[in-house]
């Protein structure tokens, strides 16, 4: 599993933790690029929670977050691909995870300079058509696919029209309801965030992951 994953990714570190494993791995991106992006990866060894990851920007003098979109709720964990994508199964090869990770921080590139997410969107799953329709007024933009998960359609031309028709101060209210925080929740746990600065063991797996799996707290696709 790991070997394959240490021939692709070459500075790929596993670091041991009492409930799994946790992955620190680099990606170039793009070729020239003068930063990288780094993926530190909670590696449950129960199946179930399966893996959390966290993305940052990196050169050798600064690193900071990417993010907050396409980031989870409450931790600000990548949100790479919707679980019905058939894009990576729990079990499945890590290096393709990886890769999808590294594609997630591509389209973080790409919106930094062109100001436009690239690739497909989604709302946030089993919500409140009420709490979708602020969502994607908040998140997407006119021109950019639309957060219903359209391969095709602007959100302009797609659910825009009919997220408008919704009272907004009842949506607002219903969506910070359904998500503690609203969107200020989307950040990375500060133990994380110590570790990528180096300034801190990483954090135990069941304190940033399982215990909060285990909450049911809610989040977006993954």
């Amino acid at each position: 599993m790991f070997t394959g994953l240490a021939e692709a990714y070459p500075t790929l570190q596993r670091i041991p933790d009492d409930d799994g494993s946790w992955l620190l791995a680099r990606s170039s991106i793009l070729s020239g690029l003068a930063r990288e992006a780094t993926f530190l990866v909670a590696l449950p060894y129960r199946s179930g929670p399966g893996p959390r990851a966290w993305g940052f920007w990196t050169t050798p003098d600064a690193s900071w977050w990417i993010g907050p979109r396409h980031c989870n709720f409450q931790d600000g964990s990548i949100c790479a691909f919707a679980p019905d994508d058939g894009a990576w199964f729990e079990g499945g090869d890590l290096r393709t995870l990886i890769d999808l990770y590294s594609v997630w921080a591509l389209r973080h590139l790409h919106l930094e300079i062109f100001g436009r997410w690239p690739g497909r969107q989604y709302g946030l799953l089993g919500a409140d058509p009420r709490v979708n329709a602020y969502y994607r007024q908040i998140e997407c933009k006119d021109d950019e696919l639309c957060g219903c998960g359209s391969d095709t359609r602007r959100y302009s031309d797609c659910c825009k029209p009919a997220d408008l028709q919704w009272d907004p101060i009842e949506q607002m209210q219903r969506f910070l309801h359904h998500v503690q925080g609203g969107f200020t929740s989307r950040r990375p746990p500060q133990p994380v965030v110590d570790f990528i600065e180096c300034r801190n063991a990483p954090p135990k797996i069941a304190d940033v992951h399982l215990q909060m799996a285990s909450t049911g707290l809610f989040r977006s696709a993954f």
